[in-house]
């Protein structure tokens, strides 16, 4: 038994040695990165700074746009609320008073130059609801602070599509050419030259032809 213990011993000695060469050996660590060079840092943050500085300006432009299409509307549309309200088939129709809807329900366009519009918004009354549509041009001269300005817009055509609810519960939609039922321009002064009727040139009388003188016959002399 003693002779068996001696030569396990001495085989178990080198099975170790071999599972042990065997095991992968752990890898040294990598070694750390450089550090970056002053200009690589300067050129970063100047990049950093140029991003930052550009969404500022971005979000500056469309800041001003929606502020400038919301001074827009609000002048032109109230000018358009005043003439649906001194339009009676419309204020028969809604009933009074005619509110103007929320300004995130508007739909705007407007031209480059912020010269011409074209809007539509929301309308309601006692009566029913429905929308304004028209199409409007500046008045005026061009500045440089018309956002801060209230212009006068002059409304081309406008529109009212109302829904109102009639005497048996039922919903009714009608349009009204608001803008054709303006009154007619006064009629011009009455001195005006041009809408005097001119006198008509009375006819020259024909002339009569004088009469021509005749030779008298010669006298006959007697037998």
């Amino acid at each position: 038994m003693l002779a068996a213990r001696r030569h396990a011993a001495s085989t178990s000695g080198p099975l170790l040695l071999r599972r042990l060469s065997a095991q992968p050996k752990p890898k040294a660590p990598s070694p750390p990165p450089p550090p970056p060079t002053p200009s690589d840092e300067g050129a970063a943050a100047w990049a950093r700074r140029a991003a930052a500085l550009s969404l500022l300006g971005l979000t500056g432009a469309v800041a001003a746009s929606a502020f400038s299409d919301l001074s827009v509307f609000l002048s032109c549309s109230s000018q358009a609320m005043e003439k649906a309200t001194q339009n009676k088939q419309v204020a028969s129709a809604m009933g009074e008073p005619i509110k103007r809807g929320p300004w995130y329900s508007v739909s705007i366009a407007v031209n480059r130059a912020r010269r011409s519009v074209s809007c539509t918004f929301p309308v309601s009354g006692p009566q029913g609801d429905g929308l304004l549509k028209f199409k409007a041009v500046r008045l005026g001269e061009e500045s440089w602070f018309q956002f801060l300005q209230r212009s006068d817009w002059e409304i081309l055509i406008m529109d009212a599509i109302l829904d109102v609810r009639t005497k048996d519960g039922k919903c009714e939609t009608m349009r009204v050419a608001v803008a054709d039922n303006m009154p007619a321009p006064p009629p011009p002064p009455a001195d005006c030259r041009s809408c005097k009727p001119q006198p008509a040139p009375s006819p020259k009388p024909p002339a009569v032809p004088s009469p021509t003188p005749t030779a008298a016959p010669p006298p006959t002399q007697g037998k």
